[in-house]
């Protein structure tokens, strides 16, 4: 739910995207041990701008399905009154909170082990050569895009949802930078072979020069498809000042790639932290202005809150993708979360009981949090006082 915590977005967002990716590539790339500009090189390989294709495809399929059907049903809430606003949009919270590796795995493992159904990419569809039929050949292609793409269109829809309230542009370009950083754990999981699963094995192996390619080149497409969406009407003032700039920016993403390079998940969480709660404050310090002290605490308060609940999703993503194991403590409650063994794979498919106990377990964290920053939310308006001139 980064999206509702972003100020406005700036202007030229999509120039803004592409220099801040190349930035971080040339970080990635030297914090892994490669040159500056290795990652500059990864964009003219031929196999990555394939990858990066086909991952633009899945990923526009998810988020016009996810669009569609998410402001269809945030119109018809609005339509009805507050009351069903703030339950669908609650709804819509839960869904975006929902781990994606959990949520991937366990949709797999229902539409595989329960219903008995084919998955593409895990399960190739071989035709005998009297069966030789291009439909049936389309079909099986058409399939290998869809399941991604429609276990993408999960949380993808749950932002949609969640942000009611919020102008559908800036909903939109706020998923093709942090959304988009899913197709790396739903590619992993469904063996596709895109820009996501390029990352998940170039993270996991500990080639940096590919994980900054990767990150240069999405960079490229998430700036085309934000640029496609200022087609739509601007309901809102563009967002000013640095601030707006540094918290329009795939942070989130550039941390997960830096799995690449560094050991402790502990750090990397902490940097996970810092860069939500930094993107999130703009819109934090202007409830601030003006307001006495007490109304302050409550306003940070709900900040806090707020940034913990974001964190425990992006925390979950860190343990699906990074090499070291994890051990004790909290970490176990994101060990079956990690799935490295083709047994590991057949058990959790078989039985994804383990998995999705995990995902729902990280979810109500997530969620109490949020409610705990509703509530300060709430207390702070019931306290209101007149800003300032």
């Amino acid at each position: 739910m980064i999206s509702t915590a972003l100020p406005n977005p700036p202007r030229w967002l999509p120039v803004r995207i592409v220099l801040g990716g190349m930035l971080a590539a040339c970080v990635i790339a030297l914090s892994g041990g490669a040159g500056c500009f290795a990652g500059w090189s990864g964009l003219f390989d031929p196999a990555l701008l394939a990858r990066g294709g086909r991952s633009a495809i899945v990923f526009a399929i998810a988020l016009l399905t996810a669009a569609s059907a998410g402001y269809t049903l945030s119109w018809l809430a609005e339509s009805c009154g507050r009351v069903v606003t703030s339950i669908v949009a609650m709804l819509g919270r839960a869904v975006a909170l929902f781990p994606v590796t959990a949520l991937a795995w366990s949709l797999v493992g229902w539409w595989i082990g329960a219903l008995g159904k084919p998955v593409e990419t895990l399960m190739p569809f071989q035709l005998g050569a009297e069966l030789n039929d291009w439909r049936l050949m389309f079909g099986a292609e058409l399939w290998e895009y869809l399941a991604p793409a429609l276990v993408l269109a999960v949380p993808l829809f749950g932002e949609v949802l969640g942000g009611v309230g919020k102008p559908l542009r800036a909903r939109l370009q706020s998923l093709c930078l942090h959304g988009i950083a899913w197709l790396i754990l739903i590619e992993d999981v469904l063996h596709f072979m895109g820009w996501g699963g390029w990352m998940a094995q170039a993270i996991r192996a500990g080639e940096a020069a590919n994980v900054a390619a990767g990150v240069a080149m999405i960079a490229w497409l998430s700036a085309v498809f934000c640029t496609l969406l200022n087609a739509l009407p601007a309901n809102q003032s563009t967002g000013a000042g640095p601030f707006a700039t540094i918290s329009w920016l795939p942070w989130p993403l550039w941390v997960l790639a830096l799995s690449v390079s560094i050991a402790s998940q502990q750090f990397l969480w902490l940097i996970m932290w810092l860069v939500i709660g930094v993107m999130s404050f703009p819109a934090c310090f202007a409830k601030l202005r003006g307001q006495p002290a007490t109304q302050q605490t409550f306003h940070l308060a709900a900040w806090s809150f707020e940034t913990l609940s974001q964190l425990i999703v992006w925390l979950a993503a860190i343990a699906t993708l990074h090499p070291q194991p994890l051990n004790g403590g909290v970490m176990r409650t994101f060990q079956p979360l990690l799935i490295t063994t083709p047994a590991q794979a057949a058990q959790t498919l078989s039985d994804p009981t383990r998995i999705l106990n995990a995902g729902l377990v990280l979810l109500g964290a997530s969620f109490v949090l949020h409610l705990l920053s509703m509530a300060w939310q709430f207390i702070a308006a019931r306290n209101a006082t007149p800003a300032q001139p």
